[in-house]
């Protein structure tokens, strides 16, 4: 009996075009953690002794097959059938989609902490399909990379875009007097009337996990500190995939320059990549703490600091790299490119 029959064949008869486009899925391969793994590695998941297998040991888990989406939860999560052998055209939000991706996505989208409220398109009762389509969850197959798939999921043509439903052609043609768009502000924004242009979740989303100093252990499992709901903007830290944005959201990822020491693997090129990165939280609302003026203040408040004010609001500043003493954090060097200083306030 094969326990995990769509991971051995069982699917590619009927459905060969989706099968070999998953076959190099990120889903499937993981191939975006191996690919910051052997960069801060300095390291190959073929030639380096320990690496592949550490892999396998604590971290292939998490990968998927159309069973575990469309029939089963997943193993990583415990495995079972969720609707008896039924297929499910469409995954199950909670069965399936957040029962991997729920320690960040899900307590954003569904609004877990007290303090934040749900994503605007979770409340109105939309789930995950709405935005990720098939073809970036099966795979679409347009990676350009020489290793033939892509290596981040930002790369993926077919993935989410808020111009695909919030058309940015309606904002260029003009609506200042449409309160449905507040064009100026949309204008100023997206359109670089300030020399600067903004990713929509910089004004859009809400407070978000960030995470720090994972520690993979042995034999299996991981140590990571308290995790701290906070919302920052940096510089764009994915210019290669999102080159029009000028700030984004960073979220801070858990990494650590001794994560790995249990496979063993040292990090030397630890610093090569920040630690605070570009971010998608999955917490959208249309007014937030940057959009609503309150007590009269409104985003300036938090947004254009002026030379002189101590740093404060929402930019990711010198300070948020430096401990209580002062003293520069371990990632200090990983983050200068992403810090956003006095001569860039705008």
């Amino acid at each position: 009996m094969t326990a995990q029959p769509s991971s051995a064949g069982a699917c590619d008869a009927c459905h060969a075009e989706i099968a070999a486009a998953n076959a190099n899925s990120l889903h499937s391969n993981l191939w975006g953690y191996k690919a910051v793994i052997e960069r801060r590695g300095q390291c190959d998941f073929e030639t380096t002794p320990g690496v592949q297998e550490g892999f396998e040991h604590n971290c292939a888990d998490c990968h998927t097959t159309c069973g575990q989406c469309h029939v089963s939860r997943p193993v990583s999560v415990g495995g079972g059938f969720v609707d008896a052998h039924r297929f499910r055209r469409t995954p199950s939000m909670v069965e399936n989609c957040t029962a991997c991706h729920g320690s960040r996505i899900s307590y954003d989208f569904t609004g877990e902490d007290v303090a934040v409220l749900p994503d605007i398109h979770y409340a109105r009762g939309h789930s995950c399909e709405l935005c990720h389509w098939a073809e970036e969850m099966h795979g679409d197959g347009q990676s350009t990379n020489p290793s033939g798939h892509y290596e981040h999921r930002y790369e993926v043509a077919t993935m989410p875009r808020c111009e695909k439903c919030h058309v940015k052609e309606i904002m260029d043609e003009g609506h200042a007097d449409d309160p449905e768009w507040n064009g100026d502000y949309h204008a100023a924004h997206l359109e670089g009337w300030t020399g600067v242009e903004l990713q929509c979740q910089v004004c859009h989303s809400q407070p978000y996990k960030n995470c720090t100093s994972c520690h993979v252990q042995d034999p299996s499992g991981y140590t990571i500190e308290p995790s701290v709901v906070a919302f920052k903007i940096g510089k764009n830290t994915q210019p290669q995939t999102r080159g029009e944005y000028d700030y984004t959201v960073v979220r801070h990822v858990p990494i650590h320059p001794d994560t790995y020491e249990t496979w063993p693997l040292a990090l030397p090129g630890y610093s090569e990549l920040p630690t605070w990165k570009y971010a998608s939280p999955h917490n959208v609302r249309r007014w937030t703490a940057q959009t609503t003026v309150a007590g009269g203040q409104s985003c300036g408040y938090a947004c254009h600091d002026r030379a002189g004010q101590a740093p404060r609001g929402f930019y990711l500043r010198e300070v948020d790299l430096q401990d209580e003493l002062g003293a520069d954090l371990i990632d200090a060097a990983a983050n200068a490119g992403v810090v956003i200083r006095e001569a860039d306030l705008h």
